[in-house]
C-alpha cells in the first residue's frame, strides 16, 4: 500500500515511521517492518486506529555455541531439566536480563540460570529467613509484631534511612522504565536494591536487631527490613511469579485486615507509588562513599594478606574534600566494624599527614592532547615529570596551567595522590583518585587475643551449625585450650579465653563456659577439636541440663555421699521444661534412707549453669 494513503498521507517512509505509536520498542526493526507494517495497514482500514498502543520485540535465543537451536541437534538443555533443577522463576529472571528483551540475540547458557539462583535467589531467601527468624524471636520476648512504616522517618539511623531511599529510588526506576517498555533495565535495579539489602544493610544491622541495641531499636530495624522486604516482593512478581508468591503469603499474615498491600496473592497487588520526602541524595552519597571506604580497606588487607578478622590499630583516611570526611564520620561505626579497626583519623592532606608525605603525580590525557600539541606532544611529556608539587597544588587548585607555552586544563591532565616513602614498615596504603588510605598493621598482643576470640567465636557457631542447632534451642556451650591431652593449659588461647570472655559471649550473645566447669552428667549434643593460632581448642555442645552447687549439697546432706547421689539423679530425672514448673511451684523433695532433703532452685541446684549465680 502506498504511503500517501488516505490513511497514511505521508511524503515518504521514514516519515511514517515517525507516526508510530508511542513506546514502540523494535531494535530488530528490519526483521519486523513487513509485519508491523501490515498490522497496521489492516487495523487502519477494518477500525481506523492502530493495531497496538505498543510492541515489545524480542531477539532470537541460540544455543551456547552459538547456532540455532535444533531438535535433530540437541544442541539446548531440557527445558523441563532446568524448571525441575533450578526452578521456572530462575529462567524467567534469566531471561529477562539477558540481551534478548532488547531485541538481540542470546546464547542460552545453563551456567546463568544457575548463577541466578547463587547470586540472587540464595541471598534474598536467607534476608527472608532471618527477618522470619528475628521477628519470632522479637514475638516471643515482646509480643506480637505489627509493622510500623512511620518507625523508618523517625529512625536516628542512617542506615535505616539509606535502605529505605534506596527502595524508593528503585520504585521510582521501575515505574519509569515499565512506562517507557524497558523492561532490560528494570532486573539490574531490582538485583541491585538486593545486593545493598543482603550484603550492606543486613549484615550491618544484624546484631541491632537481634536486640544488642534494645528493644525499640530492634523493632524499628525488623520494620525497616519487613518494609523494604515486602515492596521488593511486589516489584519483583511480574518477574518471579512463584518465589513471591511463596514470600507474600507469610509477610502479608504481619499486614493488618483493609491494607492496601495485603491481598490473596500478591498479583492482586499493586505497584506501590514512591515516596518523594524518602529519596534522600545525601544519604545515599554518604553511604556510597562509606561502601567505596572499606572496599578500599579491603583491598589493603588483601595486598598486605591480613585476614579481615584480625584487628587493626589505626586507619588514617586523607581527602581534601571536608564534606566527604564529615560524611564519614557520621557511619564511622560502621566503617570501624567492616575495616575493623579500633580507631579512625582524619586528615585533609595539608599538614604532611603525620608519618606519611602526601604526593601529586599528574597523568596526560594523549588522545585529547594530541591535536592539539602536535609535534611537541614529547616536549611537553618530559615536561610533566618534573613540576614541583607546588606547581601541581595550584593546579589542582586553579584547574589549568601553563606546560611549554601550552594551556593544560584539568580534563587533559589529572592528578593522583600517593606517598613520597612510609617511614613505618607496618604502615601500608592504597587510594583511589580522591582518596588515600594508611592502615597500621603493627602487632599488639591485645589486639592478637581479640582475633583469637573471633576464631573461637567462629568456631562455636560453625559447631552449632554442623549439629543443626536453631537459636532458640536449649543447649549450652563449653570450650577450652587443649594442650597434650590436658585441658585449661597455659597458652595465648587458654590467655584469649580468659581475658577476652566478655568479648566472646557478646559475639555470641550465649554464655560459654569452661570444660573444667561441666559436671559429667550433661548429654553431649556435638563435640569437636579446633586448630587455632597452632592450638588446640575444644567445643562441646550439650542440652541443657540442672547445674548443681556441691557446697550447698555437701552443706544439705552433711557431705553425706549417698544422699548427695539421690538428690542429683531425682533432679535429673525431670524434663527440663516439667523442672521449670516444679521449681515455680516450690522446692524439691527427696527421701533417702529415711531422711528428706528439700532442695531449692537458684541455691541447691539451677536451670543450667546460665542461672547458677555461685559460677561467677
Amino acid at each position: 500500500m502506498p504511503y500517501s494513503s488516505k490513511h497514511y498521507p505521508f511524503e515518504n517512509k521514514e516519515e511514517f515511521e515517525k507516526s508510530f505509536p508511542a513506546h514502540f520498542i523494535a531494535e530488530g526493526l528490519d526483521q519486523t517492518r513487513g509485519w508491523f507494517y501490515t498490522l497496521m495497514v489492516l487495523s487502519t482500514h477494518i477500525f481506523n486506529k492502530p493495531a497496538f498502543k505498543n510492541l515489545i520485540c524480542f531477539g532470537l535465543v541460540l544455543a551456547s555455541d552459538g547456532k540455532k537451536m535444533s531438535k535433530r541437534l540437541m544442541n539446548y538443555p531440557d527445558p523441563t531439566h532446568m524448571c525441575n533443577i533450578y526452578g521456572a522463576d530462575a529462567v524467567r529472571l534469566y531471561m529477562s536480563s539477558s540481551p534478548v528483551v532488547r531485541a538481540e540475540p542470546l546464547k542460552f547458557q545453563e551456567a546463568g540460570v544457575k548463577d541466578i539462583v547463587k547470586d540472587v535467589f540464595l541471598p534474598w531467601y536467607n534476608v527472608y529467613r532471618f527477618l522470619v527468624q528475628e521477628t519470632t524471636r522479637y514475638e516471643a520476648e515482646h509480643g506480637k509484631f505489627v509493622p510500623d512504616p512511620s518507625r523508618i522517618k523517625k529512625s536516628k539511623n542512617l542506615m535505616d534511612k539509606w535502605i529505605n531511599a534506596s527502595m524508593h529510588n528503585l520504585i521510582k526506576f521501575v515505574r519509569d522504565e515499565m512506562d517507557a517498555y524497558r523492561l532490560y533495565t528494570v532486573v539490574g535495579g531490582l538485583t541491585k536494591l538486593l545486593e545493598d539489602l543482603t550484603n550492606w544493610y543486613v549484615r550491618l544491622n544484624r546484631d541491632r536487631m537481634r536486640g544488642a541495641n534494645g528493644p525499640e531499636e530492634t523493632l524499628t530495624a525488623l520494620c525497616t527490613l519487613y518494609d523494604v522486604m515486602l515492596n521488593l516482593v511486589v516489584l519483583l512478581a511480574p518477574l518471579t511469579p512463584f518465589i513471591t508468591e511463596l514470600l507474600y503469603k507469610n509477610l502479608s499474615r504481619a499486614l493488618p485486615d483493609g491494607h492496601a498491600m495485603k491481598a490473596k496473592s500478591v498479583h492482586f497487588v499493586m505497584v506501590p507509588e514512591y515516596d518523594a520526602a524518602s529519596l534522600d541524595p545525601d544519604i545515599q552519597r554518604a553511604v556510597e562513599r562509606m561502601q567505596g571506604l572499606v572496599e578500599l580497606g579491603r583491598l589493603a588487607r588483601e595486598q598486605r594478606q591480613v585476614t579481615g578478622k584480625r584487628p587493626l590499630k589505626t586507619m588514617t583516611v586523607i581527602n581534601k574534600d571536608k564534606g566527604f570526611i564529615a560524611d564519614l564520620k557520621t557511619l564511622q561505626e560502621y566503617v570501624k566494624e567492616e575495616i575493623n579497626v579500633m580507631e579512625v583519623v582524619y586528615k585533609d592532606g595539608s599538614d604532611g599527614s603525620g608519618s606519611v608525605t602526601v604526593t601529586l603525580a599528574a597523568t596526560l590525557n594523549f588522545k585529547m592532547l594530541g591535536k592539539k600539541l602536535g609535534k611537541d606532544m614529547k616536549t611537553v611529556q618530559s615536561a610533566v615529570p618534573k613540576l614541583t608539587q607546588e606547581e601541581l597544588a595550584g593546579f589542582e587548585k586553579d584547574g589549568k596551567m601553563t606546560i611549554c607555552g601550552y594551556e593544560i586544563t584539568a580534563e587533559e591532565m589529572t592528578l593522583s595522590r600517593g606517598v613520597a616513602k612510609l617511614q613505618d614498615d607496618n604502615l601500608h596504603t592504597v587510594n583511589d583518585s580522591d582518596t588515600m588510605l594508611i592502615l597500621d598493621f603493627s602487632p599488639d598482643e591485645d589486639l592478637n587475643r581479640i582475633y583469637i576470640g573471633r576464631e573461637v567465636v567462629n568456631r562455636v557457631q560453625k559447631l552449632r551449625k554442623e549439629a543443626k542447632l536453631k537459636p532458640d534451642d536449649l543447649v549450652d556451650m563449653w570450650a577450652d585450650a587443649v594442650t597434650n591431652g590436658k585441658q585449661g593449659a597455659k597458652s595465648k588461647l587458654a590467655e584469649a579465653l580468659s581475658t577476652k570472655k566478655a568479648f566472646i559471649e557478646e559475639k555470641l550473645r550465649r554464655r560459654l563456659f569452661s570444660e573444667s566447669q561441666r559436671q559429667g552428667h550433661e548429654l553431649v549434643v556435638k563435640q569437636e577439636v579446633f586448630d587455632i593460632e597452632g592450638e588446640k581448642l575444644q567445643v562441646t555442645i550439650t542440652s541443657r541440663s540442672p547445674f548443681f552447687n556441691d557446697a550447698e549439697l555437701k552443706k544439705l546432706t552433711n557431705g553425706d555421699a549417698t544422699a548427695d547421689f539421690c538428690c542429683r539423679n531425682y533432679v535429673n530425672t525431670f524434663e527440663m521444661e516439667k523442672l521449670t514448673q516444679r521449681c515455680k511451684a516450690g522446692s524439691l523433695e527427696v527421701v533417702c534412707e529415711g531422711k528428706t532433703y528439700k532442695l531449692e532452685n537458684k541455691k541447691h541446684f539451677s536451670l543450667g549453669p546460665a542461672e547458677a549465680s555461685w559460677l561467677s
